[in-house]
């Protein structure tokens, strides 16, 4: 995002502080100088030289990057992408962030360390043009799903959204570029994450067109007669779906369908099932106490469901329910629905 770009966002917002009471760092805090609009307030008054550098830095990097903000901004604010060049302008990577997302999931390697040595499939529709985009953490996992055998597995790299949050905006392009490239070939991308279709779609140099392209794997479920295995555990059990910040309406409501279509378990529509797990990818590392606040939060709101297994799309929402799970006493067991289907259900 440009300088311009960033003044034209910084100059639409309206200040009607609709963000407010969907933010969940201000539902924690109370703290108008880390939302949205005291944000575009703070920029504001930098641009016009009244605020210093240093008097923003640290209320920039208490954001979430949950994009709620965004998504109820009346005057399409983009909010999120504006407060995270602005943190990368401030505050510059000192490391790479590349070799950062490398630790992080080392222990996610190491724990699923054997499926290195399990057979994989050769995909037999290597020359289809619907591509798969596989995550990093799918990749650390070594594990082959359904979607490995239906699409083919580009080389697409990271989505790219942890570098840009950490301020390493060199690799950030780098991921950019790369996966733009391959988007182009394609007739359709094939997502299983929310936060990376939502990364990827707010990649500016792609057109209208080329963004139709980016779809979730639920629109590839649509009509297919699906049952739960016999050997499933979860038959006539309470399953619920918990909403990623980053999932788009639409592809909600068609995994919303899905799951109410399959005979055998008893879906259950959550309140308030796009209420924020709180844990963010690194947020969690660097704002533990905001986070935990948050997750407990939206653990006893599970809790009240007496749900027997918590669904999601995103890994990192994975993480934070089920550490959710553990700070609440409530013990149930959280997939993301990708592994959930391939576990459980005969398509």
């Amino acid at each position: 995002m440009r300088e311009d770009d960033i003044k034209k966002n910084i100059d639409k917002c309206s200040r009607c502080a609709l963000c407010l009471q969907n933010c969940p760092i201000y539902q924690i805090k109370k703290d108008e100088n880390n939302t949205a609009r005291g944000l575009i307030c703070k920029l504001s008054g930098y641009e016009k030289k009244i605020l210093s550098e240093k008097e923003i830095k640290k209320d920039l990097k208490i954001c979430l990057n949950c994009s709620k903000c965004k998504e109820n901004c009346p005057s399409k604010v983009d909010t999120t992408m504006v407060f995270a060049y602005k943190n990368a302008k401030f505050s510059p990577s000192k490391i790479s962030q590349r070799l950062f997302l490398l630790v992080k999931l080392l222990p996610v390697k190491i724990m699923y360390f054997l499926n290195i040595f399990k057979k994989k499939y050769k995909n037999n529709l290597i020359k289809t043009n619907i591509l798969y985009f596989k995550g990093c953490v799918a990749k650390a996992q070594h594990k082959t799903t359904y979607l490995d055998k239906i699409f083919s597995n580009a080389d697409f790299l990271c989505c790219g959204v942890p570098y840009l949050i950490a301020g390493d905006i060199k690799n950030y392009e780098k991921a950019k570029k790369r996966n733009i490239d391959l988007i182009k070939k394609a007739s359709k991308v094939v997502f299983d994450c929310a936060s990376c279709k939502r990364a990827v779609s707010e990649y500016e140099e792609l057109d209208e067109a080329q963004k139709k392209k980016l779809v979730f794997f639920s629109d590839f479920l649509t009509g297919k007669k699906i049952q739960l295995k016999e050997s499933s555990k979860y038959k006539n059990k309470t399953v619920i779906f918990h909403k990623p910040c980053h999932m788009d309406k639409n592809d909600y409501k068609k995994i919303e369908i899905f799951l109410s279509n399959i005979e055998g378990i008893n879906y259950k529509k959550q309140e308030n099932s796009n209420l924020c797990c709180g844990f963010g990818g690194s947020y969690f590392l660097y704002h533990p106490f905001i986070a935990l606040k948050i997750v407990l939060k939206k653990a006893t709101i599970i809790k009240k469901t007496k749900a027997d297994l918590i669904l999601t799309a995103c890994p990192s929402c994975t993480m934070g329910l089920r550490f959710g799970q553990i700070a609440s006493f409530n013990f149930r067991k959280t997939l993301e629905i990708r592994d959930f289907i391939d576990s459980e259900l005969t398509i």
